[in-house]
Formats: C-alpha cells, sequence, structure tokens
C-alpha cells in the first residue's frame, strides 16, 4: 500500500487557490453544482431538499443534442477501451481546471508561484504544474497585456428557479461565466478554453450565459456587448474569437434537450442525490 504523504497547512495554503477576496459581484443565488446520469444540474444551496429546483447547465444540454463530431468519434473508437479513453478525458479536464483556476488568481493580481505546486482537493494531494499549464499561463499574460482587461465578476454562477404564470420556469438552464470584464468601454463575457475550438457549441454557450447575465445582472451592472472565447494552447499562444447572440437557436436546441431527455409521460428525469452514509457504526444494546 501507498504511503499516504501528509502535508502542513502552510504547504496545502500555498498550493490551493480558492476565490479571491476581491470579486465584486458574487451570485445572486448561492448554488451547488450535482452530476446526474445526463450530467450537471445546479440547485439553491440553502433549499430544503423537498423544495430543491435542479436545472441542466448549459454545457449538458449541448452534450446531449450536438454530435461531437467525427474527430471525436475516431479518436473514442481508436483507444484501447472506453475506460482508457474517460480516464484520459478527466485527467485533460483537470489541466483545464487548473489552468482556470492559477488564471483566476492572476486575474485579480494575485501571484502565482508554481513550485510550490496545485492542491487537489478530491484526491487531497499536490500535484506538480506542468509545463503545458505554465506555457498556457504565458498566454494569458499576452492577452492580459495586449487587452488590458478590467475584471468585475469570475467563476459567476448563472441560476435563476423563476417561473412563469404558467409554473414553468423562465431560464430552464444554468452556468458559470468564467469572465466577465470591461475592455476598451465595453462588457465583455469571456470563456476561457484550454481545448479545440468548437464554434457551434461555443457560440452557443455564451449565447446562454448571456441571456442568463442579461436577466439577473443587466439592470445593475449593465448587459454584454461582446461574446468570446479566449482560447490558450499548451504551446503559449492564445487566440481571442467574437462570437454572435444567437438566442434563437439556443432556444432550438433547449427544446431538443427536452425532447430526447422527456420520458413517453412528458416527465423531465427525476434527480436524485447521493445518499450520505453514516461514518460510525456501532452495534445497539448488549453483546449475548
Amino acid at each position: 500500500m501507498a504511503q499516504q504523504i501528509e502535508y502542513t497547512e502552510e504547504q496545502i495554503k500555498k498550493a490551493s487557490y480558492p476565490e479571491p477576496k476581491n470579486v465584486l459581484i458574487y451570485s445572486e443565488i448561492p448554488i451547488k453544482r450535482l452530476d446526474t446520469p445526463l450530467g450537471r444540474v445546479y440547485y439553491h444551496i440553502n433549499a430544503e431538499p423537498k423544495d430543491r429546483v435542479y436545472i441542466y447547465s448549459s454545457t449538458t444540454i449541448l452534450s446531449n443534442t450536438l454530435a461531437k463530431g467525427k474527430a471525436f468519434d475516431m479518436w473514442l473508437g481508436n483507444s484501447n477501451s472506453y475506460k482508457d479513453a474517460m480516464d484520459y478525458a478527466h485527467e485533460r479536464a483537470f489541466v483545464g481546471s487548473m489552468s482556470h483556476a492559477l488564471i483566476m488568481f492572476l486575474i485579480w493580481g494575485k501571484t502565482v508561484d508554481t513550485d510550490n505546486g496545485f492542491y487537489d482537493q478530491d484526491s487531497g494531494k499536490i500535484v506538480p504544474v506542468p509545463d503545458e499549464v505554465k506555457l498556457r499561463l504565458q498566454g494569458f499574460l499576452d492577452f492580459y497585456y495586449e487587452y488590458k482587461p478590467k475584471p468585475l465578476a469570475t467563476e459567476i454562477a448563472l441560476y435563476d428557479h423563476t417561473r412563469d404564470e404558467n409554473g414553468d420556469l423562465l431560464y430552464p438552464w444554468a452556468g458559470t461565466a468564467d469572465q466577465i470584464m470591461h475592455i476598451d468601454g465595453k462588457l465583455w463575457l469571456v470563456d476561457i478554453k484550454t481545448g479545440k475550438e468548437h464554434p457551434k457549441d461555443h457560440a452557443l454557450q455564451l449565447t446562454s450565459y448571456k441571456m442568463l447575465w442579461d436577466h439577473l445582472y443587466g439592470d445593475q451592472h449593465g448587459k454584454i456587448d461582446v461574446l468570446a472565447c479566449l482560447y490558450i494552447t499548451k504551446t503559449g499562444k492564445y487566440k481571442l474569437k467574437k462570437y454572435k447572440f444567437v438566442p434563437l437557436d439556443w432556444c432550438h436546441v433547449y427544446s431538443n434537450f427536452e425532447y430526447i431527455v422527456k420520458d413517453g409521460f412528458g416527465r423531465m428525469p427525476k434527480i436524485k442525490e447521493k445518499e450520505e452514509l453514516p461514518t460510525i457504526y456501532k452495534i445497539k444494546g448488549e453483546l449475548k
């Protein structure tokens, strides 16, 4: 059995990158995410279990309605097994999450020291920061120095469980916007991507986020002027690509999602949270 590595509180603190304290806007509704067989849902963290309104994420809606393309099918088919393919996908997702966390710190004027490693909360381990992540940080800094963005919100949850007069959700999707920032006097919604470009998917994702932002925060902080993805490669290059706002297309995609996932009675899937098992076990009464 591998020996468990014990870290000091100082080591974990230096390798952790929580949300900075100087974020200007926080989510209107505190949310929690839950992974289901179909994908991720959001819900109000303070709501009682019986009152929780689970809303599917925009990325889950897209992954269940749009084909991933021939390149994805070839990659999956050429993998040794489905498990190997998913293990690799999770590994790449972790690299992406690490890049996002470190970039968030840079945006808010914090110092990132990669010699401290990166604390993975899921495994409880401090892992090295690979060169490809360091190069992505360099790519982000190149973008920052060229465009000089002023951050307004980071990793802000976009969720609204308001219903109309018929009892239907006004916005039956949710998501997390990477960055809301001012650039050249305009308000930008920027999603940071460490993978490949998927223009149609990304235009739809950004559109869904803008619709939610404008509804939740538009009156107070301004509506989104520009939608864009910041693609940062493992070679240290970046590309900032603007996307059109396509609300009608997004609504068509959402309608298709509902058609696909509803059962024969027109009901959405029932969400079940994982049962919290007790941590202490003891035989009650006297042993005979």
